[in-house]
C-alpha cells in the first residue's frame, strides 16, 4: 500500500493506492474477457435528473457488472468477485483512517476507453447519487495516455497515478477530490470503478 505524498496536512492522504489486488492468473483471464467482449454502452454523463451522453465530457464505454436480473453468468461472477475485492478495501480504507463509517456498495462497472477516451475533470459525489467513496481498479497498463489524474490546490501541478494493472486507487468521492482520465493515445484503456455509499 502506497499513501501519496504523505503530509500529515495534505489532502493527498486520503488517496490511498493498494497494488496487486487480485491473483495475477484471475487478471488475466479477466483482461482477455474484457478484450473479447462486444458490447458495452455509451457512457453517460451523471450529475443531473437526466444523464446525457456527452462525448466532449465523457467518452469511454461501459458495461456494468450486476448479480441481479442478469442473464450472463460472466458478468454475476465477476460483479460477486469484485464486489467482495472493493468491499473489502473500502473496509480496509476506513481502518487505515481509523473511521468507523457503514457503507453500501453502489455500483460496479467496467470501463473500456479508445483511443481518443477521456473523462474530463469531475467529482463522483452529487445530489442525485450522494456518493462517499471513489474506487478505479487498473485492469491493465499495456496503453498510452489515459492517466488517472487528480486536480490539487496548486494551480500549476495536477497528480498523476501511475498506472500499474492490478492497482486499486481508492478515495472520498466529495468536491475535494476532482480527477479526470486523460486521453488515450494509443491502445485500450480497461478499470473497473466503483462507489459506496
Amino acid at each position: 500500500m502506497e499513501v501519496i505524498k504523505p503530509n500529515s496536512n495534505s489532502l493527498n492522504n486520503y488517496i490511498r493506492i493498494y497494488d496487486n489486488v487480485v491473483p495475477e492468473q484471475v487478471l488475466e483471464t479477466f483482461t482477455k474477457i474484457c478484450k473479447e467482449r462486444l458490447t458495452y454502452e455509451d457512457g453517460s454523463v451523471v450529475g443531473t435528473d437526466n444523464p446525457v451522453v456527452d462525448k466532449k465530457i465523457r467518452n469511454t464505454k461501459i458495461w456494468d457488472l450486476k448479480n441481479i436480473d442478469e442473464e450472463s453468468l460472466t458478468s454475476v461472477h465477476w460483479c460477486n468477485f469484485y464486489g467482495s475485492i472493493f468491499e473489502n478495501y473500502f473496509r480496509r480504507y476506513f481502518n487505515e483512517l481509523n473511521v468507523n463509517d457503514p457503507f453500501r456498495l453502489l455500483t460496479i462497472q467496467v470501463l473500456k476507453y479508445n483511443v481518443g477516451g477521456h473523462y474530463k475533470f469531475h467529482v463522483d459525489h452529487g445530489l442525485s447519487i450522494p456518493r462517499t467513496l471513489s474506487s478505479i481498479f487498473l485492469v491493465n497498463d499495456d496503453y498510452e495516455g489515459g492517466d488517472l489524474m487528480f486536480q490539487t490546490t496548486s494551480a500549476d501541478k495536477n497528480l498523476t497515478i501511475k498506472k500499474i494493472k492490478n492497482r486499486l486507487i481508492v478515495w472520498p468521492s466529495n468536491f475535494l477530490f476532482p480527477h479526470s482520465v486523460q486521453p488515450v493515445s494509443s491502445g485500450e484503456r480497461y478499470s473497473i470503478v466503483a462507489w459506496a455509499l
